[in-house]
């Protein structure tokens, strides 16, 4: 795998950047790359707030209703109540899910000075800056996921090299990251199993809206470092897992990779936070570079040793799933993580659950 250079020039993110300099800059800048122009984020947000604010008044119209319905009385006004009722619960949900997108789109809302900044750090350490949203590679793993959105992206030049970007993810039940987000992949030499280590740092993760995979994938770490982090992997890949993550590795990741979640897909490693993960300050860039320092030669040794010895059950369990599929990607079937439902659907599924009851309560009555 390729690291990132090092060390790394952050003079870029950290000089004076004058007003003078911003405005003349600008107009060049956009020519290169219109995404800059950010109509769609004015879109977006003008739309997510919108939405959010139809969800808290729709919480006070059907409340208020149900309220006048229930104090004039009548023989339709328990039904009639009890409808509004349900309406109101299922306008809490979305609104919910509304506002904390709202909130996250416009936090992303980025100065022209700050595209300038990050522009002139990727060049300074032989990357590309796309402003975005742009898609995902057709190749990576999260393309299957949803509908996914790139923002601030750095691509290193070389073809199997790596790329950061804040990323939003929608409309996806299998997702084990976030909706919103930052990840740095790098790509390896081999495909492997699909792998997480999931950090636990303190984050409420039930509230990120990530999925879950299913307790029965979890494995134990030695050395007592399951209270900071947590291991799974498909059945039947134990080995490769527990070879990788041994405890010397997991104390360099426990001083470098804390707040990261780490997973490999197929022939990608990535790690993944809720927090945007490109930013302009130094010191964000400095734990990336840690983070991705303490995993590289570790993910190279394993995959040699999967390629030149590998363990009995490691190799049944890449028989019977057949592990490699067109274009050297590895078969989905009993390598991919079980995720349990997130957050988000399990309030989009109780809403629509809601509705529907109390909408054949109301016609009933």
């Amino acid at each position: 795998m390729q690291a990132l250079p090092e060390p790394l020039d952050t003079s870029a993110l950290t000089r004076p950047f004058p007003g003078h300099e911003v405005r003349a800059q600008w107009p060049a800048f956009v020519a290169e790359d219109r995404d800059a122009r950010d109509r769609i984020g004015r879109l977006r947000r003008l739309t997510t707030t919108l939405g959010a604010l139809g969800g808290l008044f729709g919480i006070f119209f059907f409340g208020l209703v149900g309220l006048l319905a229930y104090a004039q009385g009548g023989r339709n006004a328990g039904g009639i109540a009890f409808g509004m009722g349900t309406l109101v619960v299922v306008m809490i949900l979305l609104a919910v899910i509304l506002v904390r997108m709202t909130v996250r789109v416009w936090s992303r809302r980025t100065l022209k000075r700050t595209h300038l900044r990050l522009a002139a750090f990727a060049q300074a350490n032989g990357f590309d800056y796309r402003v975005g949203p742009i898609a995902l590679q057709r190749d990576m793993p999260w393309w299957s996921r949803g509908s996914a959105n790139l923002h601030r992206v750095f691509r290193s030049r070389e073809p199997r090299g790596i790329e950061m970007a804040n990323y939003e993810v929608i409309g996806n039940r299998k997702n084990l990251a976030a909706p919103f987000g930052g990840y740095c992949a790098l790509r390896m030499p081999v495909a492997l199993p699909h792998i997480l280590l999931r950090a636990q740092d303190g984050r409420r993760r039930g509230m990120t809206g990530a999925g879950a995979p299913a307790d029965a994938q979890r494995l134990s770490l030695e050395g007592g470092f399951d209270r900071h982090f947590q291991l799974y992997c498909p059945i039947g890949y134990e080995a490769d897992a527990l070879y990788l993550f041994t405890p010397d590795v997991m104390a360099r990741l426990l001083d470098h990779v804390r707040g990261f979640d780490v997973e490999i897909v197929d022939d990608w490693l990535l790690l993944v936070t809720t927090k945007d993960l490109v930013t302009t300050r130094p010191e964000d860039w400095r734990d990336i570079a840690d983070a991705v320092d303490a995993l590289d030669d570790r993910v190279e040794r394993w995959a040699r040793w999967r390629e030149t010895r590998g363990d009995r059950r490691s190799a049944a369990a890449d028989e019977s799933a057949s592990t490699k599929t067109a274009a050297g990607r590895v078969s989905t079937r009993g390598r991919r993580l079980a995720v349990r439902m997130s957050l988000d659907d399990i309030l989009m599924w109780s809403a629509l659950a809601l509705f529907v009851v109390g909408l054949v309560f109301g016609l009933l009555r």
